[in-house]
């Protein structure tokens, strides 16, 4: 492989390609609860899946340049510390991604661009100094990830002169901060004996794991509980069958995260309940998706 080749290979592992994904589909999410019931122009869908992408890839890359002494001992396969970039290399490539990611915004209105402005700030501020604050980071990785759903919603509102619907995006963006939330909380338990080491204040490390394991199932289960409230406010078949998936999933996992409260390794279940989560956001995704893309192409 030439070296180019190697430098662009190192930098698409940088930025967390499968990630960026995910959070464009919720963009999509919530775009299209939008869409479902006023007619929008696509060109502030592109306007919004290009902001999102490249500032979470600048938050992914950032995250990497502050990580990298960490990295050297947990994860030295990774691009910075196996020296396939440099850090100052992943600093100007993070740089660059956050001032591009925020251009499209200026053409979306002040409101939407005030907020990309304050969103990019506290991703940069997450790898920075946040993350290291425990809960609180957890916190705001989960917010971050359920305003892409508020951004897309917004991206919308704005163009057609009615910010009042943005409020559609609310409960799915709800939805998503729940199951993140619960997620993050469980990677803690899994990253117990890594943030020892670091000193980083998480709820195992301030609570023990015990009481971790009961706010990630806690926060499992409200994710089931609210998961019947979009059919209250008329999303349909598409919703449920996926939802009804994802809860069966969620309920996998909450009796898996029970194992956690007597086991001598809590860490590798934890590890495994991560992986059931992980795939119930993705489900989570297209109940919302599939649903509003439905009434979308309906209207």
């Amino acid at each position: 492989m030439s070296k180019v080749a190697t430098k662009i290979k190192a930098y698409i592992e940088l930025v967390r390609i499968h990630n960026v994904v995910a959070s464009l589909l919720t963009t999509i999410v919530g775009w299209l609860s939008v869409k479902a019931y006023v007619n929008v122009s696509v060109d502030t869908l592109l306007y919004a899946v290009a902001i999102v992408g490249l500032i979470s890839s600048a938050g992914y890359v950032i995250n990497d340049y502050f990580d990298v002494e960490v990295d050297m001992l947990n994860k030295p396969y990774r691009p910075i510390p196996s020296g396939r970039v440099s850090p100052r290399e992943a600093l100007v490539l993070s740089t660059l991604l956050f001032v591009i990611g925020v251009l499209p915004s200026i053409g979306l209105g002040p409101y939407t661009m005030f907020f990309v402005l304050i969103n990019a700030f506290v991703v940069f501020l997450y790898s920075y100094k946040v993350k290291e604050m425990g809960f609180v980071g957890n916190v705001v990785v989960s917010l971050e990830g359920a305003f892409t759903i508020v951004l897309g919603a917004l991206a919308a509102a704005e163009k057609i002169g009615d910010i009042n619907l943005t409020n559609l995006s609310m409960l799915p963006a709800l939805y998503a901060f729940t199951l993140l939330l619960g997620r993050e909380v469980v990677k803690t338990i899994e990253d117990y004996k890594a943030d020892e080491a670091r000193k980083v204040k998480s709820l195992p490390r301030v609570l023990g794991v015990k009481k971790a394991s009961l706010i990630s199932i806690a926060l499992q289960l409200l994710v089931v509980a609210i998961s019947p409230l979009p059919l209250l406010l008329g999303y349909g078949v598409v919703y449920l069958t996926f939802a009804l998936a994802t809860d069966a999933l969620i309920i996998y996992s909450v009796i898996n995260s029970l194992n956690m409260l007597r086991s001598s390794e809590p860490e590798v279940i934890a590890g495994k309940v991560r992986s059931y989560l992980k795939v119930s956001i993705f489900l989570g995704i297209l109940a919302f998706l599939g649903d509003s893309l439905l009434k979308a192409l309906l209207f």
